[in-house]
């Protein structure tokens, strides 16, 4: 059997609808999303799949959904939306003591990514997800979307890992599907 194993490294926050705990406030940390795809079997140029398709399909996207911004599930961003658009104008309002312009809109994934989306209230980056993101989640998650980009009579996706944070010791969630 064969596997090959690939990441990204992001910085995005996020808040744990409901936790009992600090995460409950908005916090960040420099996340790692790494995916690992298996075959008994090389393609023809002697890969399970090309690094490079793995990073422009899945992690790349996963990058210009989660850069920069805060990640929220749906119930809570409902809640908090028109809070956020305020919130959004005032703090991209301070470009124009430094720049003395509103400057330009953070990049964002064009589209729906495995049911996720960016929404910029106020000017500000969110991804909105269809559940809390938690690592384990999120774990799933990049799971169920490798899955439905790589795995076929030859390719099955063994594991998805999330690292949530990765100094001074490292704390991860794995999705082995």
């Amino acid at each position: 059997m064969y596997r090959a194993s690939v990441g990204i490294h992001l910085q995005f926050g996020h808040h744990v609808r409901g936790h009992r705990g600090p995460c409950i406030s908005l916090h960040g940390h420099t996340w790692r999303f790494e995916i690992t795809l298996e075959a008994r079997e090389l393609d023809a140029e002697g890969f399970v799949v090309d690094f490079d398709r793995v990073h422009d399909e899945l992690l790349q996207p996963c990058f210009q959904l989660l850069d920069h911004s805060l990640a929220l599930g749906q119930q809570s961003y409902a809640e908090v939306a028109e809070d956020l658009v305020r919130i959004g104008h005032k703090l991209v309002a301070s470009r124009h003591e430094t720049i003395g312009c509103l400057g330009d809109l953070p990049p964002t994934h064009p589209g729906p990514l495995f049911g996720a989306v960016n929404e910029l209230p106020g000017g500000i980056k969110l991804a909105v997800f269809p559940f809390t993101p938690t690592s384990e989640r999120l774990a799933r998650w990049l799971h169920e979307g490798a899955s439905s980009r790589f795995a076929d009579d030859r390719v099955r996706v063994a594991r998805a890992r999330i690292y949530e944070s990765l100094h001074p010791s490292e704390s991860f969630a794995d999705y082995l599907g």
